[in-house]
């Protein structure tokens, strides 16, 4: 983080300065935009809120629920409840994507910018806007719900909106590439767009790595903390860097009695990050899981 680069570059008065700052912004936060059931998007030049439920259009918009856990400054109990309502507002049963908010702007006679140049239901405008997708899927990961993360997955995932050729035909870009948005409202509801071109693809690739299967590059060590979905019991990969490498396996025990227990190369291994071996090498690591309950 922030502070680690800070101290390794012996900035400690700016270390200081910035975090009594970022505290200062977290209490302001926890104060004053709080609305209920979840956090307000943002405060215009006259200081009233979008993002809230006292609005007919934009009431609730979830990149500022999904921040509130991957910032680490969120109140615990809020933030819970916070992704709880992202879910039921932004994550419809009858549709496939994920809205960025909800309502869209349409009638408002308010101007919230750029985004109402948008027709309601088409990218940020109440459309799936996939970097912020991505967000709440992490978001849920890091919460540790496994399935809930890999369901939001599975709505960002080009196959599965390709995985007939009706769908296909609809959703109308490649299958084998992140969009960058995905329309939601009918006649275009679930069509995608600007694909080729988003940095969601790279979001979505840290979603399902590194908090799903949970494998993290942190200074040149692999750190495993896996949040499968209830429903697997295997999961295989391998990481190479230069010519080391080093192969995973994620086992599900239905009998294991440890929360976690990770073997290296057939030892028992407890150090938080696992080194890369030797060039031309390759380092064998089986991460067993007790199945959640």
């Amino acid at each position: 983080n922030f502070t680690r680069h800070c101290l390794d570059e012996g900035q400690t008065e700016f270390r200081d300065v910035s975090n009594g700052r970022a505290d200062a912004l977290v209490a302001a936060v926890e104060r004053s935009a709080w609305d209920g059931e979840w956090y307000l998007r943002a405060f215009d030049d006259d200081g009233r809120a979008w993002g809230t439920s006292e609005e007919q259009e934009c009431r609730i918009d979830s990149i500022a629920q999904s921040w509130s856990i991957l910032s680490d400054a969120g109140d615990p109990e809020r933030t819970d409840v916070a992704i709880a309502s992202a879910r039921k507002h932004l994550v419809r049963d009858d549709d496939n994507i994920i809205r960025l908010l909800d309502p869209a702007f349409d009638r408002t006679p308010r101007e919230p910018g750029y985004i109402k140049a948008y027709p309601p239901g088409v990218r940020e405008n109440g459309g799936q806007y996939t970097h912020a997708a991505a967000w709440l899927a992490i978001a849920v990961a890091r919460n540790r719900d496994g399935d809930g993360a890999m369901s939001l997955l599975d709505r960002i995932n080009p196959i599965r909106h390709t995985s007939t050729r009706e769908t296909a035909d609809h959703y109308r870009t490649e299958p084998y590439v992140v969009a960058a948005d995905i329309a939601g409202v009918i006649p275009h509801l679930g069509r995608g767009g600007w694909t080729w071109y988003t940095g969601a693809a790279a979001w979505t690739w840290r979603l399902a790595v590194e908090e799903i299967l949970g494998v993290r590059l942190i200074q040149n060590e692999l750190h495993i903390r896996p949040n499968l979905p209830r429903d697997w019991d295997r999961a295989e990969m391998t990481f190479r860097r230069g010519a080391a490498t080093i192969a995973v396996t994620l086992q599900v025990d239905l009998d294991f009695e440890l929360q976690t227990q990770v073997v290296v190369d057939g030892a028992d291994w407890y150090a938080p990050g696992i080194p890369f071996p030797e060039e031309g090498k390759t380092r064998h690591v089986l991460v067993r899981l007790a199945r959640p309950a």
